[in-house]
């Protein structure tokens, strides 16, 4: 008698898609080998050597032990602050508290889905949403930005045919992932008016929006859900990437649009967060002190983001090259285009097995004919000036071969 299978109907990937990426690989195998690798990918603030917001020790003796307030929606003094730290006027009966903008994505499409709907997403993007999709048994589709040498813009014609009676959700990201893109003012509205117009929830991830380089008035500012006042809108944000304290979980949806649904979508939501309580009180109590106080990180990481950017556009100008630089509104990453030819999984493989760790643009959803590496604009500016002269070498020999 064969033996049954206990995983047959499990939402999680095979054991094959489980495995670590050849990327990956090459990079550890670089590091047995040698401590003297250049890792360009780091996105953990707590690792990048910034000044950290380390509250005084009364607040947080207060913050943990305070009596248990059991709070679906999140403590009332915890959503004013957040209200207090946008520059447009939010109510914080709008605002709904979550261990993480990631849980806040399953929440919200449990909220609007049921198994076998469809979320559309714009394209490149950071893969985070094929995990969260499946785990929640709906469709994640997919629609190419178009790329304009660098630009971006939503394919509202693309979109439109891609939507389906079985669409609930369009989700962005802006400033994007790893693009460095956002959104204009006016791309925004026209979004919100489509999605208003088809009955689909809007969800803007506006995790990076504290990190613009690029200061256009023309660009949407958060959060965008306080603007916009057609269907429903929900912008996405976290102390993660506000505070850069990832290890402090705690992230929020600002829900906007028309009155009537907003009040609908909470009381809904309420049913849904209630059922967990999955916010720790004490991270709740502590976040005025931390969001107060978020300007000691934010500062740094901004200067060492310009001063990186500089730099590399500058050596992009500067040298002989075969590659460029993409524009980066903001964000943490920057993009380096390769020749058409080239393979950017090839070469990121090569890369990290001669010590330069980066990312290839396909693993964010960039197509064969944009291949692309992506590196992090908030590494220590000592280690990225080393790391893209070293990758520059390396691209010299590879993109000749």
């Amino acid at each position: 008698m064969p033996i049954p299978s206990f995983f047959q109907h499990s939402r999680t990937p095979s054991l094959d898609e489980l495995e670590e990426n050849a990327c990956h690989a090459a990079w550890q195998d670089f590091c047995q080998r040698s401590k003297q690798g250049i890792d360009l990918t780091l996105s953990n603030p707590t690792k990048a050597h910034f000044p950290q917001i380390i509250a005084p020790t009364d607040v947080t003796n207060a913050a943990i032990s305070a009596p248990y307030q059991a709070s679906p929606q999140g403590l009332i003094e915890t959503r004013e602050a957040i209200a207090q730290i946008y520059s447009n006027e939010i109510d914080p009966d709008h605002i709904q508290l979550f261990a993480s903008t990631s849980e806040a994505v399953g929440a919200i499409v449990k909220l609007f889905c049921t198994p076998g709907d469809e979320i559309i997403t714009c394209t490149p993007t950071y893969p985070l949403l094929d995990c969260l999709c499946s785990l929640e048994c709906v469709r994640l589709l997919e629609v190419p930005l178009q790329d304009c040498a660098g630009q971006w813009a939503i394919d509202f014609w693309t979109l439109e045919k891609t939507c389906t009676e079985k669409t609930r959700i369009i989700i962005v990201v802006s400033p994007n992932n790893p693009t460095g893109h956002c959104i204009p003012s006016v791309e925004m509205a026209q979004l919100s008016h489509f999605c208003a117009q088809h009955g689909i929830v809007l969800v803007i991830d506006e995790v990076f929006a504290s990190y613009r380089l690029n200061h256009s008035p023309c660009l949407t500012q958060e959060p965008a859900a306080s603007y916009y006042h057609e269907g429903l809108l929900i912008s996405l944000s976290g102390l993660s990437k506000v505070c850069g304290q990832p290890q402090h979980k705690l992230g929020w949806a600002v829900f906007g649009g028309e009155e009537k649904i907003i009040r609908e979508a909470m009381q809904r939501m309420l049913f849904i967060t209630d059922s967990t309580l999955s916010v720790s009180g004490w991270i709740q109590r502590m976040a005025p002190y931390y969001l107060q106080n978020r300007q000691i990180f934010r500062e740094a990481c901004l200067e060492r983001m310009q001063i990186n950017y500089d730099f590399l556009c500058n050596y992009a100008q500067t040298h002989e090259i075969q590659w460029r630089v993409d524009q980066v509104d903001g964000g943490w990453s920057a993009c380096i285009r390769l020749p058409g030819w080239s393979n950017d999984e090839d070469i990121a493989i090569q890369c990290a097995h001669n010590g330069v760790r980066v990312f290839p643009g396909s693993f964010f959803g960039y197509r064969e004919s944009q291949p692309t590496l992506v590196v992090s604009l908030i590494t220590p500016s000592d280690v990225f000036e080393s790391g893209i002269k070293k990758l520059s070498e390396l691209l010299m020999i590879f993109l000749n071969e």
